[in-house]
């Protein structure tokens, strides 16, 4: 049974605007699209002027360090928690899984979503959890730097299988050439990525 309240993207703005000493979890095993879509959300709850942090169970492979250049990581206790890319608290892993009670937020896109967090927005017809955010962060109007554009590009061409697999949506393309008209930085740092994530 579903515990947590379903929200909608309106609702998520204003938590993140009225919230401050945010940490931001991602799933263990890390791929794109989780540190992606939370390198995103740090950077623009950061530009907001928030204190703001990512974590992660686990080590960043080295493919996708570059998600996280340049993001500064504070020092903080947190006082209010988002989960993104994070169907059940389980897949926090093991460092993280003293916060599985304790999230307040849960941005998703998997239709195996528990609800386990004290607010949920999640969109299981999404490619990715970055396509899911890209929808909050256009609605609350708040910039999206090349940075920021770079985060969620990864993110939804991650788990669209680099726009091959099924889940690639005509929306999904749109977003990844607004992403590109953004700034992301698709001919860099991400074709490093493609191409240890097709070695």
């Amino acid at each position: 049974m579903k515990s947590g309240r379903e929200i909608d993207s309106a609702r998520v703005g204003e938590q993140l605007r009225a919230n401050d000493k945010i940490l931001i979890l991602t799933h263990k095993s890390p791929d794109g699209d989780t540190l992606g879509t939370g390198a995103a959300l740090c950077r623009v709850l950061q530009q907001m002027g928030k204190q703001a942090r990512v974590e992660n169970s686990e080590p960043i492979p080295e493919k996708y360090r570059f998600l996280l250049e340049g993001l500064a990581q504070p020092d903080f206790d947190p006082e209010y928690i988002i989960a993104v890319d994070v169907a059940d608290p389980k897949l926090l892993g093991d460092k993280l899984s003293v916060y599985a009670d304790r999230v307040d937020l849960c941005i998703d896109h998997h239709p195996s979503n528990l609800y386990y967090a004290k607010e949920v927005f999640c969109r299981p017809e999404d490619g990715a959890a970055a396509l899911t955010l890209y929808r909050i962060l256009k609605e609350m109007g708040e910039p999206i730097t090349p940075d920021i554009a770079t985060d969620l590009y990864t993110g939804l061409s991650t788990d669209t299988g680099c726009f091959r697999y099924s889940n690639t949506s005509s929306e999904a393309l749109r977003v990844a050439a607004d992403l590109i008209d953004a700034g992301a930085d698709n001919a860099g740092s991400f074709t490093v990525h493609i191409k240890s994530q097709e070695s």
